[in-house]
């Protein structure tokens, strides 16, 4: 485990973050101590997990906890890059985000593996009842900003609610998965009162989400939902069915806000307000057109030409210092989460902790398009951040939770052999 865990993971980040130094010296000739924090960080975090899988003799997967603790490093690295080390502070917030994920992901870990995450399955109403209250509290509590409400210093507590409505909802589709499968000549045709059951405790946090302003979580945990009712029916039509339906109301529903008449717009023409609404879509074009194949160079380009580009468009950074090259292979590492968590659902041993498994990995690749399609121009923005890439410490914090939880259920079988 040390190689894929700890080395791995080193290599990726070592020549970025040099990259990244040297292009500072050039510019200053002395470094300061927070310009070694993400080196620090990224060692400290892939031994100490290194370790706790070794003592705990974790027998699963090591796709999964490599490609996160790379994409970890990663994110390090393009963090740095655009100095939000330079001027942190031990009391600043957001530099304990990462401890902190770290911190729950061994929690979740050491805490559920060997089955012991099937015992959750009989507290979905207190995972349910949380996931409500925090949105209930953001939107009370919360101030106005970009759209949606946060709470004071931009925390946004409502990224813990992604793995709680999977925890709940793996418990309601598990529980009746027998009659979801009904169906007539491949089309599924439930139990009305099963629908209904799952429509009525499912929708008062969606209305939440609503009301809150976030309309890119509910597009998540609705995509989410439909990967999950799929999984454990093993009917593809309440995917295709579901996210074509998801569309459909996005183009009835968009239009009717203000903010979604102008992403709507900024995504049709963005030419037509260049300076105004269409200016952060068009700067991650340019961006991405400049880098071309191989990129100007980690610290060569002008990130600080595209707003929020640390969180919302950090893909930018890579597409326009690493040019196309480094896009795959960021996109690469994702495909190998994602496919990993989906081999860690398809082998785990009880149907709860699979319909989990495959919540938490389908959450963190809808995520991951969401985040590409909006920089990339092939969807309107939705405000999701970059798993494990973005700067952010509550979705930071909540992604870390959610691979423990995985490495968890993966704990269950041995790993098959290569």
């Amino acid at each position: 485990m040390f190689l894929p865990i700890v080395i791995f993971p080193l290599l990726v980040f070592a020549p970025l973050q040099l990259s990244v130094l040297t292009a500072r010296l050039a510019d200053a000739p002395t470094l300061g101590w927070t310009d070694f924090m993400p080196c620090t960080m990224l060692l400290l975090a892939s031994v100490t997990l290194w370790i706790a899988m070794t003592l705990g003799r974790y027998g699963g997967s090591p796709a999964v906890p490599s490609a996160a603790m790379t994409l970890l490093g990663v994110g390090l690295a393009l963090q740095s890059r655009i100095g939000a080390f330079r001027t942190v502070e031990l009391t600043t917030p957001s530099i304990w985000a990462m401890p902190a994920g770290l911190l729950l992901m061994l929690v979740a870990y050491l805490g559920l593996r060997r089955r012991r995450i099937e015992k959750l399955e009989r507290l979905w109403p207190f995972f349910l009842g949380v996931a409500t209250a925090v949105i209930f509290g953001v939107i009370v509590l919360g101030r106005a900003f970009r759209g949606a409400k946060y709470l004071p210093g931009g925390l946004n507590p409502v990224e813990i609610v992604k793995p709680l409505l999977v925890l709940f909802a793996a418990a309601l589709l598990s529980g009746h998965r027998l009659s979801l499968r009904r169906g007539l000549l491949g089309v599924p045709l439930p139990p009305l009162r099963i629908l209904v059951t799952v429509a009525v405790f499912w929708t008062p946090p969606m209305l939440l989400l609503v009301a809150q302003g976030d309309l890119g979580m509910f597009a998540l945990m609705n995509a989410t939902l439909l990967a999950m009712l799929s999984a454990v029916t093993h009917r593809a039509l309440y995917l295709t069915g579901g996210l074509a339906a998801l569309f459909s109301l996005a183009a009835v529903a968009i239009p009717l806000t203000t903010r979604g008449r102008m992403r709507l717009q900024a995504w049709l023409d963005p030419f037509a307000n260049a300076t105004g609404t269409g200016w952060q879509i068009l700067q991650s074009l340019v961006a991405l057109y400049t880098g071309g194949i191989w990129g100007v160079g980690l610290g060569a380009g002008s990130p600080g030409a595209v707003p929020i580009v640390e969180s919302d468009f950090v893909y930018a950074i890579v597409g326009e210092e690493l040019g196309l090259t480094g896009c795959c292979a960021v996109a690469l590492l994702y495909a190998i989460l994602v496919i990993g968590g989906t081999r860690i659902a398809a082998r785990a041993r009880s149907a709860y902790a699979s319909c989990v498994a495959m919540g938490l990995v389908a959450c963190l690749g809808f995520q991951t398009l969401l985040n590409l399609a909006g920089v990339t121009k092939a969807l309107p923005l939705t405000g999701i951040p970059l798993p494990l890439l973005s700067h952010g410490g509550s979705s930071m914090a909540t992604t870390l939770f959610m691979i423990g939880i995985l490495l968890a259920i993966s704990d269950e079988t041995p790993a098959p052999k290569i």
